[in-house]
């Protein structure tokens, strides 16, 4: 298996190369051009799920609903680490209630902060996601139409929080009582980190190593992936779809369709859509039109 993702890792190197050399009609998206272009967008409500400061979600509500809305829980990427900006994802919440639906844009402790990584990271996400339940009654949000999108590492963690369920009863991981999930939309991700681990020196140079996003292997912990990939949970019984940029050389388009073949072996509903033209940043940059096709797969996936 080891030569094998060494191989893979090698191939995802070259389509990386060779995506970006085939990409003169599309001038894809920077890191730092991303960042440029994030504009501010003010939540309806924050509220807090621990006393540490990143340990918060922000709840953006559509205007003038009549009746109980869907809801997104956004979990932004930045290689699990601290020194990306905590809200990237902020304009997206903002752009899709105006399609009539909320939106959940969690918070968690990253790489870098103390009580980031494993476990930590792993339990702010299933309390962020559990939190939900809080400000659900006051805010008519319809808790059968619960839809996660992840960006990036994002993907993963969104990804591993709807799976968590799966994980045995008591495991300290899992919470008392995961909130249900019915689809999950893994854009530019890698929702299955086992078989991505490799690539990590190529979409996060030097920024993070695999034992600081899934916890070091020990005589207690003889597996690590166990209960921090949603690859090892199958079958899910969630709805599951990939959304990949054609042009992305961070995670390329292939990561999503070895998802799909995975689960679909498992007997889940999952699928991989790729746009054409995109880059890993422009399919979240509310300021590119691979935006838009983004939001449309979002709205319909969580509307339906």
């Amino acid at each position: 298996m080891a030569r094998f993702l060494s191989r893979l890792a090698l191939s995802v190197a070259i389509v990386a190369g060779l995506a970006a050399a085939a990409a003169p009609f599309k001038d894809t998206l920077s890191l730092a051009k991303y960042l440029a272009q994030l504009k501010p967008a003010k939540a309806d409500l924050r509220t807090s799920y621990g006393p540490a400061k990143s340990q918060y979600a922000d709840l953006y509500l559509p205007k003038d609903a009549r009746e109980a809305v869907p809801v997104v829980i956004l979990v932004h990427g930045g290689c699990w680490n601290v020194e990306v900006p905590a809200e990237t994802l902020a304009s997206n919440a903002a752009d899709l209630t105006r399609a009539g639906v909320a939106v959940w844009n969690i918070e968690y402790r990253r790489i870098g902060e103390p009580g980031g990584g494993y476990p930590g990271m792993y339990e702010d996400v299933g309390s962020a996601f559990d939190m939900l339940r809080s400000v659900a009654g006051a805010h008519r949000l319809d808790l059968t139409r619960v839809t996660v999108v992840g960006h990036s590492s994002g993907a993963h963690l969104g990804m591993w929080g709807a799976a968590r369920h799966k994980l045995p009863a008591g495991h300290a991981l899992r919470g008392a009582d995961p909130l249900p999930v019915r689809s999950v939309l893994s854009v530019g991700g890698a929702p299955d980190i086992e078989h991505a681990a490799e690539l990590l020196p190529i979409a996060c140079p030097g920024v993070v190593t695999i034992n600081q996003v899934v916890g070091a292997k020990t005589p207690d912990r003889a597996k690590p992936f166990a209960d921090t990939s949603a690859n090892q949970m199958f079958p899910l019984g969630i709805r599951t779809r990939s959304i990949m940029g054609e042009y992305d050389d961070v995670l390329p388009p292939y990561l999503g369709l070895w998802w799909q073949r995975l689960a679909s072996r498992k007997g889940d509903d999952v699928d991989t859509h790729v746009i054409k033209g995109a880059g890993h940043f422009d399919l979240v940059a509310t300021s590119e039109p691979e935006w838009q096709e983004v939001r449309a797969l979002i709205l319909a996936e969580a509307k339906r």
